[in-house]
């Protein structure tokens, strides 16, 4: 089975008040397969937008990411959507700092993966303790293809203030044979109605 392929991850950052606010640290094993783009705009707040895309097979992927939210009132949206094929190695490890007063954070990673390839999520997020009303989200979900494929992940919350809103998980399982007789039932063959489920899952 083979879908081609997605960009991963994507990520934003919207910030209030600091010109900086991102630190990037991405290591690459064997090949170079990794575009970075990196644009900012914006009056009085920053808009920092930057694409990690995959160009080609990676046998083995590995990305490490912090955010630093020093800005009151800073965002940060991260969003990740990959697919694993044919023994391929993809780990990302992320973590946003929460330094200030009402900021947020948003993280979902999704990772479909098939042929023998494995994933690994660590997603942290740190909350100083000057950081009240922080409110900060993370979820990664995986679609094992089949039995030979393999997801570890390891959410984490270090919190210091009292007064927030923080929330981790993580969740993984195979395709749903009755949708995918459902599926069949309407029309489709079994090749098809496998991509529309995992596409619907991205």
């Amino acid at each position: 089975m083979s879908l081609p392929k997605l960009n991963t991850p994507t990520y934003e950052l919207k910030l209030s008040s600091i010109k900086e606010p991102v630190k990037y640290r991405p290591f690459l094993v064997k090949e170079e397969k990794l575009m970075m783009i990196a644009s900012e705009t914006g009056d009085e707040k920053n808009i920092i937008n930057s694409v990690v895309e995959t160009v080609g097979a990676c046998t083995f992927n590995k990305l490490d990411l912090e955010f630093d939210l020093e800005g009151e009132r800073s965002e940060c949206n991260l969003q990740s959507a990959s697919f694993l094929d044919n023994n391929e190695h993809q780990e990302i490890k992320t973590r946003v700092n929460h330094f200030s007063p009402n900021c947020k954070s948003h993280q979902k990673v999704k990772n479909v993966l098939n042929a023998e390839s494995k994933g690994v999520y660590q997603g942290k997020i740190f909350v100083k303790d000057v950081a009240q009303k922080t409110d900060g989200y993370q979820l990664s979900k995986a679609l094992l293809v089949d039995e030979t494929t393999e997801f570890n992940a390891k959410p984490e919350l270090e919190i210091y203030a009292d007064d927030v809103k923080c929330s981790h998980g993580s969740a993984s399982g195979s395709l749903d044979e009755d949708s995918i007789f459902y599926l069949m039932s309407r029309g489709l063959n079994y090749k098809d109605a496998k991509e529309l489920l995992i596409n619907g899952f991205l």
